[in-house]
């Protein structure tokens, strides 16, 4: 009886160590659970600091329109009054346009650039806005890049003889992605830019 009372402990003991060890709901960067969620820029880390002095100022640089919500873009400095550091980039929020149909608000999302990725953003979002035909021999398209903060640029054409059409998305939790027209597109990015100016000038 002893013999196999250990014969049987002996196969759970196996059994329990040769079961892997469960992984997280996801490691990848992008698409994260908001279980997972962790600041990806420097002014993310700094929006969410505890028990610490945070000053934070910003200038609202102008609102655009989609096809389907809308784009905010503030120039903003973040600073810690506790260890006077601090850091200083481009905050966009988008923001769906309410339905009267839905049962549930419209959503939001909100994406921080922080100040040394605005020129590497804006020369990939130069190269994405340039997507045409010319860029592969299939009928339907895309090309997209995605910041730091996952904010996500794409130019796309979904159908045979379709127009070209562009879409801006981010937010982690609540992911919101708006429909804009190439124009409209250029037009996010050069608020963008002005919004690096305006930090320039106050260094």
């Amino acid at each position: 009886m002893k013999l196999r009372r250990l014969m049987i402990f002996g196969f759970l003991i196996i059994s329990v160590v040769s079961v892997p060890a469960q992984k997280p709901k996801s490691e990848s960067r992008f698409h994260r659970t908001c279980e997972l969620v962790g600041p990806l820029t420097k002014l993310e880390e700094f929006d969410a600091r505890w028990e610490t002095v945070i000053v934070r100022g910003s200038t609202h640089i102008m609102n655009l329109a989609g096809r389907n919500g809308t784009a905010r873009v503030d120039a903003l400095e973040l600073r810690d009054e506790t260890n006077k550091t601090r850091a200083s980039g481009v905050v966009v929020e988008f923001r769906e346009f309410a339905n009267q149909e839905a049962v549930r608000p419209p959503d939001e999302g909100r994406v921080y650039i922080d100040y040394e990725e605005i020129d590497p953003l804006i020369v990939a979002w130069d190269r994405v806005a340039r997507t045409d035909d010319t860029v592969t021999k299939f009928n339907n398209f895309e090309s997209h890049y995605r910041s730091r903060g996952d904010m996500e640029i794409s130019v796309f054409r979904q159908s045979p003889g379709g127009a070209v059409a562009a879409a801006v998305s981010g937010g982690v939790c609540d992911r919101v992605r708006i429909l804009f027209s190439l124009d409209e597109l250029n037009k996010l990015r050069f608020m963008i830019v002005q919004a690096k100016e305006r930090l320039d000038a106050i260094k």
